[in-house]
């Protein structure tokens, strides 16, 4: 199956799960997660191979797009240092974090890297789902945090990938002139 062929089922599932969810009354997170596990079971799907950076291409804008209009320019402007401070600094804190518990519960440093970056930061879409409980502002700095913390993570996911892989040196992921 071509990759082509594969977004667009894909694409059609998301629509019809989001639909479907809404009309009946139920969380459509839930109704996505249900419909990805059924479209596991088709054999031609489970063989079919996106190209690499279709993800990013593809999907990861649509995901951010839904996010960014909800958020207050303004807002942002106003909160901007703490918002980059939370969608650097935090996502790299969580991402050590993470590594020093997996790697304490005994897997090696270079995989712990690339599942943590996985993990560190905060969904865009789940923070989008928070959006009438907490304060206006704590919200605004929730959405914008997740925009930004959303292309932190792939960074430190293609450091990990390179460090382990021994395709990037670690003195060049720590930036640093001499080692």
């Amino acid at each position: 199956m071509l990759g082509l062929e594969l977004v667009v089922i894909l694409g059609a599932a998301i629509l019809t799960g989001s639909v479907l969810g809404r009309r009946a009354g139920i969380a459509p997170p839930i109704v996505l997660l249900v419909a990805g596990v059924l479209l596991g079971f088709i054999p031609e799907l489970r063989q079919a191979r996106l190209p690499k950076h279709a993800v990013l291409l593809l999907f990861f804008p649509a995901l951010l797009y839904w996010e960014s209009p909800t958020s207050s320019r303004r807002e942002i402007c106003r909160d901007l240092c703490a918002i980059v401070l939370m969608s650097t600094l935090l996502v790299i804190a969580t991402a050590a974090a993470v590594a020093a518990t997996a790697h304490a519960l005994g897997l090696p440093w270079g995989p712990v890297w690339v599942l943590d970056a996985a993990l560190a930061p905060t969904d865009a879409t789940a923070v989008g789902a928070l959006a009438g409980t907490p304060p206006r502002r704590n919200i605004t700095l929730l959405r914008a945090e997740s925009l930004v913390s959303d292309g932190t993570a792939p960074v430190i996911y293609s450091m990990a990938v390179g460090i382990t892989a021994g395709s990037v040196s670690k003195c060049a992921a720590a930036w640093t002139t001499r080692c």
